[in-house]
């Protein structure tokens, strides 16, 4: 157990310390922000190239019930033209919540599932966790029991606590052993065509209270208390399912965790856990997300709407407006609230709400350019003005806007009934995504923008070169890899576009193309500087400021004159 005193105590001072043992001190030195967290992921691990689909949007409840009412939640969406690429299935789809089963009463042909959806373009994303239930002929059970796989009491006996299926254990993941047997599991879901795994309840939570300090975990060769392993728990449990996906699907895998530790990046995206529907909430989910960034974990998200409480229309509208650029976009709430299905409110949270998701859509490719250069880098997604500017004071304490990579600043709406919103942009020249205005100046500056309820206000910095897609109700639905799609912002700038096979590990290999984008005195040039992917663009459309231009590209190189 870490203990941090910023300013609490003392404002002369800040300081640290942890309960038991020494502490192993690592000192960043850097001119920039952006130098740390280079610096600090090089040490702990940077947030590998996540497969293209997972940047879509996440359908989630606690609980989607039944099979039917899984293909209805997706045929909605479809009904409604309203883009998903996901639907998470929370602990209702278990035989009694035991991990790694399937309810057959309710879900009788989870491949069948799994085939429909995947034919619609939605992909299923499985929870699991890690408490595991004390039940005679249950195969987790029996052979962990059989292997010692399990974290004891200081007498050697086996631990039990409460969790959602009555008396559970719980793995002990400071075992490689025990963390291969887990992930070897991740095969039953793999073959019914999940797409994904959700590690929840892996803080460990229990029901009957925090596990006791004294709990043993044996590991491979030190056994370790539970005041040791409390922290790295989920982190751990992250590890074995990232590794046992990796090894039996091939594909970068997919993980989510409510728990996690330093470098957790490595293995899975996180969420801030269990939010409410409430203005305060979505006000903190800037600055969470933001933080979380810059310290390391670039993939993250909120529950979009809020999980526990009713979520209000307004709440919904302001908080898609939000979701629709964090990293990880998914909505979800808990049983016994209000439906959170757009669909569920009315006519106008519907077309708002689309209007938000095809706007992530549009942004997809320009959010994966910064995965594949956040994984060099280290630099989040999601990022606070100070990042950028670090010298406007301003930007220190910003926690109503932030920027979307160098480019997009998008200052949502975070309080109930406002419908104008005090932007502020720091030095420069910044472009209205919206209307197309220029606003200029030497100095960071305050500006009253507009706000209706259907609009998020967003500005991008002049230079600015923005791969982007067509309108598609999911990743995949048609065909990208033809013609190279840019928004650009007048001024000077440049970018670097990468291009492959979106699911495969391939690109570690060089198997991509980078396509390198560069705009200055009124032409943009494009060049492919790394050819090592089959597709190759043909053709680059260009769009600024409402006029289109086109080009051919030949041998991966065009100049357009805008």
């Amino acid at each position: 157990k870490t203990n941090f005193d910023m300013g609490y105590s003392s404002t002369d001072y800040y300081s640290f310390g942890a309960a038991d043992g020494e502490l192993d001190y690592y000192f960043f030195y850097g001119d920039t922000i952006a130098d740390i967290i280079s610096q600090y992921t090089a040490l702990t691990g940077r947030c590998p190239l996540p497969q293209l689909w997972t940047l879509g949007y996440h359908q989630s409840r606690w609980g989607y019930s039944s099979q039917q009412e899984v293909l209805d939640l997706a045929q909605n969406f479809i009904d409604n033209d309203l883009p998903c690429d996901v639907i998470h299935m929370d602990i209702d789809y278990m035989d009694n919540y035991k991990v790694f089963t399937v309810d057959k009463n309710r879900f009788p042909d989870l491949t069948a599932l799994s085939d429909i959806l995947h034919q619609k373009g939605i992909r299923l994303v499985t929870i699991i966790d890690p408490g595991t239930k004390v039940e005679n002929g249950y195969h987790m059970y029996e052979e962990g029991i059989k292997n010692n796989y399990f974290a004891q009491t200081p007498d050697g006996e086996v631990y039990e606590n409460v969790v959602w299926p009555g008396d559970s254990v719980f793995p002990d993941y400071t075992s490689s052993i025990v963390r291969n047997w887990w992930g070897s599991q991740t095969k039953f879901l793999l073959d019914q065509g999940i797409s994904g795994i959700w590690n929840d309840m892996n803080e460990p939570a229990s029901f009957h209270g925090p596990l006791p300090d004294d709990v043993v975990f044996p590991g491979d060769d030190m056994p370790r208390q539970h005041k040791e392993v409390h922290n790295v728990f989920g982190h751990l449990m992250a590890k074995a399912t990232y590794e046992g996906l990796k090894q039996r699907d091939g594909r970068r895998p997919f993980v989510i965790t409510r728990a996690c530790y330093a470098g957790t990046q490595k293995y899975s995206t996180a969420w801030t856990g269990d939010n409410h529907s409430i203005w305060a909430h979505l006000q903190m989910a800037i600055p969470q997300l933001c933080n979380l960034g810059m310290s390391g974990m670039s993939f993250v998200g909120t529950d979009v709407g809020g999980f526990g409480s009713d979520c209000t229309k307004e709440l919904m509208c302001r908080w898609v407006e939000v979701g629709c650029f964090s990293p990880l976009f998914r909505n979800h709430s808990a049983i016994g609230t209000r439906y959170q299905e757009p669909w569920r409110f009315d006519q106008e949270t519907v077309d708002i709400y689309r209007k938000a998701a095809q706007l992530r859509y549009h942004l997809i490719p320009y959010y994966y350019d910064l995965f594949f250069t956040g994984e060099k880098t280290g630099l989040p997604i999601m990022r606070s003005l100070v990042l950028h500017y670090e010298k406007d004071e301003v930007a220190k304490e910003c926690n109503t806007e932030f920027l979307a990579g160098p480019n997009l600043l998008a200052a949502p709406v975070v309080t109930q009934g406002d419908r104008k919103k005090m932007v502020y942009l720091p030095a420069g020249t910044w472009y209205d995504y919206w209307t197309g205005e220029k606003i200029s100046g030497d100095q960071g500056q305050w500006i009253l923008r507009d706000a209706p309820l259907d609009t998020c206000p967003l500005y991008v910095k002049a230079g600015a070169v923005l791969p982007v897609w067509p309108k598609q109700n999911y990743v995949g639905e048609k065909d990208t890899n033809q013609v190279l799609m840019l928004e650009v912002y007048p001024g000077e700038g440049s970018w670097d576009h990468f291009q492959d096979d979106g699911e495969s590990f391939a690109y570690r290999d060089g198997v991509y193309n980078q396509y390198h984008c560069e705009l200055k005195d009124g032409k943009l040039t494009v060049s492919c500087v790394h050819d090592g992917y089959e597709k190759h663009y043909q053709r680059v459309q260009v769009h600024c400021l409402g006029k289109t231009f086109e080009a051919e590209l030949k041998d991966g190189a065009c100049c357009v004159e805008l």
